[in-house]
């Protein structure tokens, strides 16, 4: 039990904005961060934004839309948007290999940084407001972004087998994950996402998780290194092209058909 509730609240401290009791998961060993409580985090960041399209309902569909991403925001602290766009910053920087960690760690965006946070939060609110959502999307789309990310960091890494970590929380992290560490939150989050999504739901997610290999080794190989930041760029890769999938998938005439 003393190391299942640190690292139970070390990985939701980071990867949410959530309050936790320090005392509990900072002590002399560091923060532990581990990927078995990844699907029970997403899940806790998913309630917020569910709430909020609960809320919603007697809102404009715009204005409810943006109250969702807003409040999904601030639910994570914008650390993954902050990931989001210094990796693509980096990615199409273009400078030397010298020159990417310092770009990366600098706390002011760029062109290309600020494009890339204002693209993928516009992104989040048309889609949004584009499709017709449920609260249970919303907790399955952040479940999804979180729970399956250990196996999607595991599978990009080994695309980029050359890519050197980080020094920090992203890189120790990262460097943990095997492969009989990820049996239990790929699994966990497959069956949880079953029963919030059907089988055609569930389904169109995996199926596209491949296709989303190809952006995120492209991004990767332009970086200094397997970082934080890179964590938060593949979770708002996974949650925005989940929402997109989900969005065409509920749009589609045939998903009634093969809904469970």
């Amino acid at each position: 039990m003393k190391r299942i509730f640190p690292c139970f609240w070390g990985t939701l401290s980071f990867l949410t904005r959530y309050p936790v009791p320090t005392s509990s998961w900072d002590g002399e060993s560091g923060t532990r961060i581990c990927a078995a409580w990844f699907p029970l985090a997403g899940i806790l960041v998913g309630l917020s934004p569910a709430v909020a399209n609960r809320v919603s309902d007697s809102l404009p569909v715009f204005l409810g839309a943006l109250l969702v991403v807003f409040v999904w925001m601030f639910v994570t602290g914008g650390i993954h948007w902050d990931g989001w766009a210094d990796s693509i910053e980096t990615a199409l920087s273009g400078v030397e290999e010298s020159e990417k960690e310092r770009i990366r760690k600098d706390p002011h965006l760029g062109t290309f940084g600020v494009l890339a946070l204002l693209s993928g939060v516009l992104l989040k609110i048309f889609v949004i407001a584009g499709y017709p959502f449920g609260p249970k999307d919303f907790v399955a789309v952040a479940l999804w972004g979180r729970g399956i990310l250990p196996l999607f960091l595991f599978l990009t890494r080994r695309m980029a087998p050359d890519m050197a970590l980080s020094v920090g929380l992203g890189g120790g992290f990262i460097s943990g994950i095997q492969k009989k560490t990820l049996v239990f939150p790929s699994v966990a989050t497959g069956i949880v996402l079953f029963f919030l999504l059907g089988f055609s739901g569930t389904l169109v997610l995996l199926a596209g998780l491949p296709l989303l290999l190809i952006p995120a080794r492209w991004v990767l190989i332009r970086q200094d290194s397997l970082s934080g930041d890179f964590i938060g760029f593949c979770v708002e890769l996974l949650e925005m092209s989940a929402l997109l999938f989900l969005g065409i998938l509920r749009s589609h005439p045939l998903h009634a058909s093969l809904s469970i």
